[in-house]
């Protein structure tokens, strides 16, 4: 006991020092549609007339010039499976990468040109600018192809680059471990990226991850993309406007729910008597005909699931308390290859108003270091400029939760009494 307590004590001093010293480096990965993606174009056929063939690299998603011609983007945004090598490529003549990677013009706003309309990490890059943080000194940004789920990333290299960007930034901070920021979509990514890395990497690289609004274990939303298309309720847009995209999209059937949580729950019905619940998902897939996604499902939904431990500390940062989407009756007596009608009645439950309650908690599965803060009323992405949480991730970003050395980083996860110390316990 004696030896334990003088460890103790030895840990504390060597906190305290780190604590005296700058603060350790931040990359922020966005959700889903929260990347700026570019595009650069070399194809002989268009959609319509109005399409551009050719162009250099510009902003694809999203531009005011691409979303005006929504048609051109769609098809453009487009991607294609192959079932035989389970691989995932662009339309013939079509690149798409991610804007500004490991900058911050990619993630500060959807619209560069427009960042004050079309903010996404906006809010929490001007705060951490103010607490003295600097683009591309201990403050980067990691966009990516939301389009594609973990294994379609991983054929592009971005985890090579993920990997490349956090060793560049623990070096250029004299060895401080990293601490990785996501949303929505972007903490699925972190923890697929995470577990693919050794434990000495991550022993060596990263202090934690800190994942607000995290979809753990999916969400019933998602499902509604596939099936009748999803507007996010933007007034004007027609519900099935961006279906082409979220019927085929990989990182979609990422998203979608897992058994584990709602087991034999309907989730979604016919007025024909048709019921499906997340077990029922590949068949609901086929009977809407859309089998490219049927088949990514049947990939993608191992990827993270089931929710895997960590061995190092997660806070998961959410909000409920917002009506949330758990089930939908559609108007039609059964689907066929048309995409139904929006449905004519949605069932609501607790959540963030986009992710279900029960998917935030699944935090808890990441194992002991996984550290839960709530808030009242905060939705899926204005929980991005909500001040509480904003202060309390401020509040982490200064805590010296993960500077220690790898052995005793392996003792101290060991000791879960430690654990009071955590910020919010």
């Amino acid at each position: 006991m004696k030896a334990l307590l003088t460890l103790s004590c030895w840990v504390l001093v060597v906190l305290k020092a780190n604590a005296a010293a700058s603060h350790s480096p931040v990359v922020l990965l966005p959700g889903l549609a929260g990347s700026v993606l570019e595009a650069k174009l070399d194809r002989k056929e268009t959609p319509s007339w109005y399409c551009s063939k050719q162009h250099d690299w510009e902003v694809e998603w999203l531009s005011l010039k691409a979303a005006s011609r929504p048609d051109c983007l769609l098809d453009e945004l487009t991607v294609q499976y192959d079932p035989d090598t389970r691989s995932y490529h662009n339309q013939e003549g079509i690149q798409i990468r991610p804007f500004d990677f490991g900058g911050l013009g990619g993630i500060y706003s959807i619209d560069p040109d427009l960042p004050g309309f079309t903010a996404t990490y906006k809010p929490i890059i001007d705060k951490l600018t103010e607490a003295g943080y600097k683009e591309s000194e201990d403050l980067f940004g990691a966009p990516y192809d939301f389009r594609l789920a973990g294994d379609g990333l991983a054929q592009t290299g971005h985890f090579d680059k993920m990997r490349d960007l956090i060793e560049h930034a623990v070096k250029k901070n004299n060895g401080r471990q990293a601490v990785m920021v996501a949303h929505s979509m972007g903490c699925l990514v972190s923890l697929y990226f995470i577990t693919q890395q050794s434990a000495d990497w991550r022993f060596t690289y990263l202090k934690g991850l800190v994942a607000i609004s995290a979809p753990w274990e999916g969400s019933i939303t998602a499902l509604k993309g596939s099936v009748s298309g999803d507007n996010f309720d933007i007034p004007k847009v027609p519900h099935d406007l961006l279906r082409p995209i979220q019927s085929t999209a990989p990182a979609a059937p990422w998203l979608f729910p897992t058994p584990d949580i709602w087991q034999d729950k309907v989730v979604v019905e016919t007025q024909g008597g048709d019921q499906y619940t997340t077990k029922d998902i590949e068949r609901m897939l086929r009977d809407l005909h859309l089998e490219q996604q049927a088949e990514v499902y049947e990939v993608t939904r191992g990827l993270t699931y089931p929710v895997p431990l960590l061995d190092l500390r997660v806070y998961c940062l959410f909000g409920y308390g917002v009506d949330t989407d758990e089930g939908y009756l559609y108007n039609v007596d059964h689907f066929n290859a048309s995409a139904p009608p929006a449905p004519t009645r949605t069932q609501q439950g607790d959540g963030d108003g986009t992710v279900n309650l029960a998917s935030l908690q699944a935090c808890t599965k990441l194992g002991p270091q996984a550290v839960i803060k709530t808030y009242k009323g905060a939705e899926h992405t204005e929980i991005l400029t909500n001040d509480a949480a904003v202060a309390d991730l401020l509040d982490i970003l200064t805590e010296d939760f993960r500077v220690l050395p790898a052995f005793l980083s392996r003792f101290w996860g060991s000791l879960p009494s430690f654990r009071s110390w955590g910020q919010f316990q």
